[in-house]
């Protein structure tokens, strides 16, 4: 039988559209805060927060771009009211171009990033820290992603081992985003989901799709690759809520309801525990989730 076929068969129409169960503390959820300017008004930080604390979306970790511009206390304000509420914060940071030497529109290097970070990590109160570093760096969104395939792979690797060198002594684990397809990219003679595993804490793999069994045919194949060659380490899953993206009818959320999304998250949790391995399933992104809570 085709495998998703099976899927198919696996999980009925009727079984994605049964109501939400209590959801079990074996696994959690994330969403990436892109626009992280709301921080600076009250208003907005407060919606954020009642958004994100709603018990009806489990969400438990926020990836927050990190914005050397906003001053310490808008920060300090941002992180501990998140920490408060049961909600880490990770410092989200990344440019492909970072893979060329250079920046995008004149945004800050990795250097200056992991500087504001040490910097900020010292600084902060115990109260307010970021619980850890999430890079989404990105080369294969870069034009020449297919003829330079291995220099850009061995370059990821090394801004990876940079982070790393410094959040470590802050005890900051780190993560990476990878595509779905990762398993399918030549690394240090494995592939590139397996090969980043051994440099870092975690990854995030894009397994959008706008569906239970479509998001699940995609990430079957990881989750089962990685825990049997990486040593058991935690695997995220994800999902694309944004309307403004390539083939959106098939990866994205937007448009869909968030009650779907929430069953269909569900479902796939119900079924990636089962597998090992799987640490949870993060939104992309706050912006565009935010629009389907309002309807």
């Amino acid at each position: 039988m085709h495998f998703s076929t099976f899927l198919l068969t696996l999980f009925s129409s009727a079984a994605l559209s049964a109501p939400l169960a209590p959801r079990a503390a074996t696994s959690s959820r994330a969403i990436w805060l892109w626009d992280s300017d709301l921080i600076k008004d009250s208003t907005s930080l407060s919606t954020f927060l009642s958004d994100v604390t709603n018990p009806n979306y489990g969400i438990s970790k926020v990836h927050a771009l990190i914005d050397r511009d906003m001053g310490t206390s808008t920060w300090t304000n941002f992180v501990s009211k998140c920490n408060v509420s049961g909600i880490s914060v990770s410092a989200l940071m990344g440019d492909s171009q970072w893979i060329l030497g250079s920046t995008t529109d004149g945004g800050p290097t990795l250097d200056h990033e992991l500087t504001w970070l040490k910097q900020y990590q010292a600084s902060a109160p115990a109260n307010a820290k970021f619980s850890g570093v999430h890079l989404d760096i990105e080369p294969w969104g870069l034009d020449n992603w297919s003829s330079n395939q291995a220099t850009y792979v061995s370059t990821l690797l090394t801004l990876v081992d940079e982070v790393k060198n410094v959040a470590s002594p802050l005890n900051l684990p780190v993560a990476v985003d990878l595509p779905f397809w990762a398993n399918t990219v030549s690394c240090q003679g494995s592939t590139l989901d397996v090969c980043v595993l051994k440099h870092v804490d975690t990854t995030t793999f894009m397994t959008y799709r706008n569906t239970a069994v479509g998001l699940l045919a995609v990430a079957t194949p990881l989750l089962v690759d990685t825990v049997t060659k990486s040593s058991g380490k935690p695997v995220w899953l994800s999902v694309e809520t944004s309307p403004n993206v390539a083939d959106a009818g098939l990866i994205s959320y937007a448009g869909k309801s968030v009650s779907t999304l929430m069953s269909d998250l569900q479902t796939v949790e119900n079924t990636a525990k089962t597998l090992g391995g799987f640490a949870g399933i993060a939104i992309h992104s706050y912006k565009e989730f935010k629009e389907l809570i309002s309807g």
